[in-house]
C-alpha cells in the first residue's frame, strides 16, 4: 500500500486560521515560532516542560495545537513524557514534534498521533505538517 500526499499547495487552508498554539521551546524567536505566527496562529511560548503542560491542562478555552522543540527538553524521551502527561490530564489536542532525531518528516494518518518534523525541515514541509495535523479542525467564524 502506498499513500501519496500532494505537496504543491500554497494557499492558506481555512481550518488553520486563528489556531491557538502552545509552543514549548528554548528559542522563543526561533524558526518554529516564526513559522507558526506567520500562519496567523496565536502562539503562546513556554520554556519549561511542566509549565507548558500545566498551562495547557488549566486553560479554560483549550489549545488547538501543542508544538514541542524536543531537543531542548530531552529529545524524544522528553516528548514522550510531555505527551503522556497531557493524555493523563485529559487534554485532547493535536501534536507536532520538531527534533534533529527525526530523519524525515512524518505525517501519520491517525487523528491522535503526532506529526514529527526534523529540526532543519524545509518551509514547505513544515507547512504541510501544520495543515496535516489540523486537517480535522473546524474553522471558527463569528458573525
Amino acid at each position: 500500500m502506498q499513500t501519496f500526499i500532494l505537496t504543491g499547495r500554497q494557499q492558506v487552508a481555512p481550518h488553520t486560521l486563528g489556531v491557538r498554539v502552545m509552543l514549548l521551546t528554548d528559542h522563543a524567536d526561533g524558526s518554529t515560532g516564526q513559522r507558526l505566527a506567520s500562519y496567523g496562529s496565536q502562539v503562546d511560548v513556554a520554556d519549561d516542560l511542566e509549565d507548558a503542560v500545566a498551562t495547557v491542562l488549566e486553560d479554560p478555552l483549550g489549545y488547538d495545537l501543542f508544538v514541542m522543540d524536543c531537543d531542548d527538553f530531552g529529545g524524544i524521551a522528553g516528548a514522550e513524557k510531555a505527551i503522556s502527561t497531557l493524555i493523563a490530564g485529559g487534554a485532547r489536542m493535536r501534536l507536532m514534534l520538531v527534533s534533529r532525531e527525526f530523519d524525515v518528516p512524518v505525517y501519520p494518518l491517525g487523528r491522535r498521533t503526532a506529526v514529527c518534523l526534523p529540526e532543519d525541515v524545509a518551509e514547505e514541509s513544515f507547512r504541510i505538517g501544520f495543515d496535516h495535523v489540523l486537517r480535522d479542525r473546524t474553522a471558527v467564524t463569528m458573525n
